[in-house]
């Protein structure tokens, strides 16, 4: 990681243990194709625990920090566990694809 705090930059190494997930295989984050990644999507909005749900969460927990949306990455993730668990974020996709699908009167 790089990050610029008050005009320094400051690079460091973020290994997933340190937020309490585990690490995983580069082998068990390989997508597929369009339906194996939306097969991979509905699993995570679906609450299926393994490396793909962990990288979501650490890459959300992450944007949130980054966003000041939250004061730890641990926090983040929390919130993004949150929402996959009470259906939140499964909803919010379903709205983005019906929204996607509807069609602009000009």
């Amino acid at each position: 990681v790089a990050e610029v705090r008050g005009g320094t930059v400051n690079t460091f190494y973020v290994h997933p243990a340190h937020f309490g997930l585990p690490k995983a295989r580069p082998a068990d984050l390989a997508g597929g194709d369009a339906a194996d990644n939306a097969a991979i999507i509905r699993g995570i909005l679906d609450g299926r625990p393994g490396p793909a749900r962990d990288v979501v969460l650490l890459n959300v927990g992450a944007a949130l920090f980054v966003a000041e949306r939250v004061s730890q990455v641990r926090e983040g993730i929390a919130l993004a566990a949150q929402a996959i668990e009470s259906g939140a974020a499964r909803r919010r996709l379903e709205h983005m694809v019906e929204v996607s699908h509807t069609e602009v009167s000009a």
